[in-house]
Formats: C-alpha cells, structure tokens, sequence
C-alpha cells in the first residue's frame, strides 16, 4: 500500500489487515478489510491510496498435473530469482515447486503431480499433511517428495528436528496410502542448514526405520542459475526430486543403484571430500542412500536403499516397488473382473484362480516379478470363516537387484603374473 506521492505505507503503523473467514469454512472464499490506522502520520484520514497485492486463485493449491516445466513456472513462478541476493550464501531460489519441476523433466519423469503448500491451512507441518490429504486417493502418486525452502526455520525447536517429524509424519501418510490400497514410497531430501550435530543423519533413518521412506544424503547440491549465472548450493530436497523422477521412468524392477543424477553440477567441494568409502558406507548401513560421485565424476546413486534395513526385501527400493506394483495390478485385475458382487457359483473359485493367473502372468511378461508359485484360491467356510470370502495366496519371486561385483586376483611368482583385488560398487550393506 501506498500514497499517490508513491510513499510506502507500513502495516500495523499506517494501516491494518484483518481477515474474515467465510462461513462455509471455504479459505478460497475468505476476505479482508484494510483500515487506516487512527495514529498513522504518513495518511490522512479519508486521504487516497493505492494498493498492490498478489493473489492465488481456486485452483492454486489444488493438484495439478503437468508435462513440461515451462507449465509449471506459468503456474507457480519462476524457479531462480533474477538477481543476486545481497546477503552471502542467501537462497536463489524464487520458487521451490518450479524449480523442483524443472530438476525432476530433466531427470527423465514425464507427469508430475504438484501441489502447492495453503499457508491458510496452518503450520509447516500442517501443510503438508493438508497435501498429503489432497493427493491421498490418487493412483498416479506412487513417488512423493516434499520440497521446501532451502533454510528451514524453527521455533522452539531445532531445523533437525523439524525435519525429523516432517519426515516420520510424511511416512505415515504413505503407509495410510498404503493401507487404502494405493502404495507409494516417499523420498526425504534434508534442507541445506541441516544441523547434522544436532541429529547425526544415520540416527535420523533410524527414526524412520521404514521401506515406504528414503533418506536421501546430502542434505547441499549444486544447481545451476542460468539468469545470475552462478553455480548455487541448493537444498538437498532437489536432489531427491531428481531421484524420485529417475526411478518414475525405470522399470519397477529397477531400483537406484548406480544410476545417474542429471541437471545438477554436482556436489559441494565439502561433501566431495569427506565422502570417503568409509564415510558413505556408515550411511548406508543405517538406511541412508548416499549420492556421490562415481568413477566418472559424475554425481550417481550407491545404492537405492530405504530407511528399512530389518529385511533385504525392506531394504531394497526395487523389491519394494515390485511388491506394491503386483498388489496393485491383482487389486485392479480382480476389481475389473465383475466378479466382486456377483452371485458364487460352482464355478467361482475357478473363475477367479484364472483371472490371478492371468495377473500374474502378466507381471511376469511385465518383468514385474520373476515366477509365482503355490497359488492356492480357497472359498472360506462357516464357522471358521465368511463363505462370501475367497481367499487368494501366493508366492512370488522378485527381481534381485544386482549391487556388487567382487573381483579377486591372485600373484602369480612363476609366471610373473601381478594381481590386485577390488570390490565394485562396494555399499556397506554387502561389505
């Protein structure tokens, strides 16, 4: 707000904005009224003024799908701001949505799904359960990463333990997801004023300590700003965005390891050199997946690991995906069968043992899952059971991802033979 003159008036000193929610509980709906306040001495009481204000429309915060990311940047912003920041080291980022659209096209996802945080719907933690709960019934939503500003802030707390329960409470959405028939993994990137001090990051995956969550590390990437043209450190939530979109175009029987991190320039020269073979391995042992750079210097996964690390099957982000891939096409298959509501005849049990074979031979033309035995399709009986329940079980094998290749060699004196020993790919979980 301010006067003709062009004099910018302060709220609270010269004027006062108070909001006035709609009856319908509706925030799209809500307004607000702008009064002079009496003690101001910049404007005159019945005095002109002019006032400049953004705004979001209805569909705003709603889920919206996009296929390029100059789509997202009309909606949402531009993702770098056009100017360096005055303050040192100040985030460049103008808009995260927008910016983790663009790492996540070129990182090969070809649909995102983004929704963008209601301040209205209350704290930070709050909004997000809000997003979570607007996306909660949407099949396409398999990969969810919650992106943020580059430097946290918290009060009372620390920005480390904010994330911490930013990350257990986004892991109980996707196991509520799950439980409604609609799985999906998160992947948690950290903000790049992670206090690692105040919780060292192998106890923050144990906290988690869940196969529907990842921790990606570390917690600073470097991104380019083509407007400033300087090389910035980015919050660590672009880098699992970047993952997030690179396992959406692979095969669910694909997992991260050793895949590469493109749009980005790489690591801090920080993380570059404490990023030491026993370094990494630590993290990865406590269900941290760490990106570092590989042989070729290029930023890449070690491997693809959830916070899980009580089971292979758990650990492992391919066999996960594999698993909730097959729930959901025999779901599917079953449902669009017609034979749910239909009346049980002598036939049924039969009928509905083809139509999982014929899902499960699917899976495995899909490359989905390798083999499937002991399919046993039963009609349950009274006392002991429902007779208006057939109970379908199996056993399935999934496609092991490959994370090592070990190669040894022996000297040979005689021959003069010279012979060294190296392990490939060598992550903590196998060493």
């Amino acid at each position: 707000m301010a006067t003709a003159s062009g004099a910018v008036l302060a709220l609270g000193t010269d004027y006062a904005l108070t909001a006035i929610p709609d009856p319908s509980g509706d925030p799209t709906l809500a307004r607000a009224t702008i009064t002079r306040v009496s003690t101001s001495t910049a404007i005159a009481n019945g005095q002109q003024v002019f006032i400049t204000y953004s705004y979001a429309d209805g569909t705003y915060f709603r889920p919206q799908s996009f296929t390029d990311p100059q789509s997202v940047i009309n909606a949402y912003g531009q993702p770098f701001l056009s100017a360096v920041p005055a303050a040192p080291n100040a985030s460049q980022v103008a808009n995260p949505l927008s910016l983790a659209a663009q790492v996540a096209f070129a990182n090969g996802a070809t649909t995102l799904l983004c929704v963008a945080l209601n301040p209205g719907d209350g704290t930070f933690l709050q909004q997000y359960a809000s997003a979570y709960a607007k996306v909660a019934s949407q099949v396409a939503a398999t990969i969810v990463v919650p992106v943020f500003a580059d430097d946290l802030t918290s009060s009372p707390t620390t920005v480390a333990a904010l994330l911490q329960t930013l990350a257990q409470e986004t892991d109980a959405a996707m196991w509520s997801a799950y439980n409604d028939g609609f799985p999906r993994m998160a992947i948690i990137g950290l903000p790049r004023n992670y206090g690692e001090a105040d919780i060292p990051v192998p106890t923050l995956a144990a906290s988690i300590g869940s196969r529907r969550t990842v921790l990606a590390y570390p917690e600073v990437v470097q991104l380019y700003n083509g407007v400033t043209t300087q090389v910035v450190q980015a919050s660590g939530c672009y880098l699992a965005v970047a993952l997030g979109a690179v396992l959406s175009s692979l095969p669910v029987s694909t997992g991260l390891t050793g895949q590469v991190i493109k749009g980005t320039s790489g690591l801090s020269p920080a993380d570059v050199a404490r990023m030491t073979p026993a370094f990494m391995n630590s993290l990865a042992a406590s269900g941290v997946l760490v990106c570092g750079l590989n042989f070729s210097g290029v930023l890449a996964c070690r491997q693809g690991l959830t916070t899980d690390m009580s089971a292979q099957n758990f650990q492992e982000i391919s066999l996960v995906r594999q698993s909730d891939s097959l729930l959901l096409a025999v779901s599917q298959g079953l449902m669009g069968s017609g034979l749910i509501g239909s009346p049980i005849t002598a036939t049924t049990v039969s009928t509905v043992q083809e139509a999982v074979i014929g899902v499960l031979e699917a899976a495995i033309g899909a490359s989905v899952i390798q083999a499937y035995s002991s399919l046993s399709v039963i009609q349950q009986t009274y006392p002991t059971g429902s007779p208006t329940i057939i109970a379908v079980t199996f056993s399935y094998a999934p496609a092991i991802p490959l994370n090592f290749i070990t190669v040894q060699m022996s000297v040979n004196l005689s021959s003069g033979l010279v012979a060294v020993q190296s392990q490939q790919n060598a992550s903590a979980t196998g060493a």
